[in-house]
């Protein structure tokens, strides 16, 4: 780890910032995307993920790597960003549903056409697993880190991890062998 880096960025070098960027920018676009599904979400929590490390690098001493570090404060931002768009459909899906009711307007085809999603089934059939599974497996597999690692990432014990991974793999096989998507 290039704790010179770290110090100059600590100490406002634009310089270092840069390079700081550069470095890390496209591991977390990697990671929130393959969290969200959603290249212009992805393109956002990556830049919140680098404006929120370089705000609390004070707060990083160093007890894991510095990628870790990154990778707990992306996917804590992309839970976030999961939560507020599960809202945003919710309250849509109740607006919708009183529109309808009322009959004010008919629904827009593409309102329902225009979608940022991949069409991908293997990752249809990731992002139909559960948070808890879904995201130890990208981990594991996209960004091929290991357990432990992980297990820090996510605050959790190293076996969790592995029974998360145990319980993603089989419930994938399933949804692929089924054709559920």
């Amino acid at each position: 780890m290039d704790y010179r880096l770290i110090e100059r960025c600590r100490a406002g070098d634009s310089t270092a910032v840069e390079r700081f960027v550069q470095t890390y920018q496209q591991d977390l676009y990697r990671l929130a995307l393959s969290i969200l599904d959603d290249s212009s979400e992805a393109e956002d929590a990556t830049q919140d993920t680098l404006l929120a490390a370089l705000r609390a690098l004070d707060s990083f001493h160093g007890a894991s790597s510095l990628k870790t570090w990154l990778y707990s404060i992306a996917i804590n931002l992309c839970r976030t960003r999961l939560q507020q768009r599960k809202r945003r459909e919710r309250l849509a899906e109740i607006l919708g549903g009183v529109l309808r009711l009322r009959n004010t307007r008919p629904p827009l085809v593409e309102e329902d056409i225009i979608q940022n999603e991949s069409d991908e089934t293997f990752w249809r059939a990731i992002h139909s697993l559960k948070e808890k599974q879904r995201i130890p497996l990208v981990l594991r597999y996209y960004h091929d880190l290991p357990a432990a690692e992980i297990a820090t990432i996510l605050q959790i014990p190293e076996g969790t991890v592995h029974s998360r991974l145990n319980t993603a793999r089989r419930q994938l096989h399933q949804i692929l062998k089924e054709g559920r998507l």
